[in-house]
């Protein structure tokens, strides 16, 4: 795998899953810097999508849109799609998801990563300033500029937003991290852990049990960061 400048441990994990696919036709909605491009290690048409950044190298095409929109309608359909660090910036989610579901081919995938606001020590945090850690942009509601994170989805979050807009096979994806990153966020866990197993214990449906499971992981309970994927349902 081509080794990509900012050694982030999602990054790692995303171009993981796209290289293992190989889907021939990407869209990287919030591209940014276009990291993206150097860590593909296979040939591929990929397109960016971005509000703020530039057109970057690499890339077979670059359209500016602002993504609380959705994609725009005259963009083709994908075979993947990628959206990277933008979740928590946008205000209409469950548009945006049903946006990239009409221009992803049935069997197409969609790759999510944001950080995990969820993980133990993320919701010891919420005692004491009500709100997740670094997502204060809130105090500004007067103009909108490039970084605004507001609302901070989980894994919970992003299970019925995708099964609502047209997704199944939901999957969170372990990336490189230590878990825990301290040891007094063990005990909590185990805590967490056995609430999901009880819910998985008692879980109605093959859905039910997929959701606990994936929640009661290592990965959902210590780590910092989701990267969750999903795919496009008839």
């Amino acid at each position: 795998m081509p080794k990509i400048s900012s050694g982030k441990p999602y990054q790692q994990t995303v171009a993981g899953i796209l290289n293992d696919i190989q889907a021939p036709r990407v869209l990287d909605i919030a591209c940014g810097d276009g990291w993206l491009a150097k860590a593909i290690n296979y040939t591929v048409n990929l397109h960016g999508l971005d509000a703020y950044a530039s057109p970057a190298e690499g890339y077979n095409n670059f359209f500016r849109a602002d993504i609380n929109l959705g994609v725009p309608k005259f963009l083709a359909k994908y075979d993947a799609a990628v959206i990277c660090e933008a979740m928590s910036y946008v205000q209409n989610p469950g548009l945006l998801l049903a946006s990239i579901r009409e221009h992803l081919e049935v069997g197409g995938t969609l790759i999510i990563t944001d950080p995990n606001p969820l993980f133990i020590g993320a919701r010891f945090n919420y005692l004491l300033q009500g709100f997740a850690r670094s997502h204060s942009a809130f105090v500004n509601n007067k103009t909108l500029t490039a970084h605004m994170p507001w609302n901070s989805l989980g894994l919970y979050q992003y299970w019925m937003l995708l099964g609502l807009n047209g997704f199944h096979k939901i999957t969170l994806h372990d990336v490189v991290e230590n878990k825990p990153k301290h040891l007094w966020e063990r005990p909590l866990g185990v805590m967490a852990k056995l609430y999901c197993h009880n819910r998985f214990k008692k879980s109605t449906c093959e859905n039910e049990r997929d959701l606990w499971f994936q929640a009661g992981s290592d990965q959902h309970v210590y780590g910092r960061r989701l990267v969750i994927s999903a795919v496009a349902k008839l």
